[in-house]
């Protein structure tokens, strides 16, 4: 048996699994920024959203690693850039682990996360620079 028909192509999950990984990847890294509001009224709460920050974000990027992962083992497995490149048909297959790739990327709130974090780094160093500014003067 060929390698390319023995090969599964991998389903998409649950949409909750995509939400739940937005929201683990978004509650990380605001709770990463929030250890600078925490430093100026809540210093007790800084070790709380560290560890709330740094185990969200493994948990996402572990996650993003894994969805990253399946979708290259699904194009190497199955020579699709070759295949694509080339003009060769594809077969039913190839189609499906398009179908799949194509999917994945659609449906995943990967793009919202990384705007939602950028947001939030740039209120977080505003907000830091802004109080450092009051405390000094």
């Amino acid at each position: 048996m060929a390698k390319q028909e023995s090969f599964r192509v991998p389903h998409r999950f649950p949409a909750w699994v995509s939400w739940g990984a937005f929201f683990l990847g978004l509650t990380g890294s605001i709770s990463l920024r929030l250890i600078l509001v925490a430093k100026a009224y809540r210093p007790q709460l800084i070790d709380v959203f560290w560890y709330v920050g740094v185990c969200g974000n493994l948990v996402f990027f572990l996650f993003r690693a894994y969805i990253t992962s399946r979708r290259r083992k699904t194009i190497e497995e199955l020579h699709l850039l070759e295949k694509l490149g080339s003009r060769r048909p594809l077969s039913s297959t190839d189609l499906e682990a398009l179908r799949y790739i194509v999917a994945s990327v659609q449906v995943s709130k990967e793009r919202w996360n990384y705007l939602i974090i950028s947001l939030c780094s740039l209120v977080a160093i505003l907000w830091d620079l802004w109080f450092r500014f009051l405390r000094q003067g």
